[in-house]
């Protein structure tokens, strides 16, 4: 199974994001997971990345945008 996760969205981003990813690949021997989000922000976290890959971005996206 395959998951891409927005790292950078909800409380506690990107820490508890990847803390979670980590915990899940852990879990699960067939999951793949793919953290989108700024890499750097992201990398100081994850240190279990063996079925976990990183698509860097730096836009936001706000509610406010059209």
């Amino acid at each position: 199974m395959r998951l891409a996760i927005d790292a950078m969205g909800g409380d506690n981003a990107p820490k508890e994001i990847v803390l979670g990813a980590m915990k899940a690949i852990e879990a699960f021997s067939d999951l793949h997971i793919t953290l989108v989000g700024d890499e750097n922000q992201i990398k100081e976290y994850l240190t279990k990345d063996e079925r976990i890959t990183i698509v860097h971005t730096d836009e936001v996206i706000l509610g406010t945008d059209e």
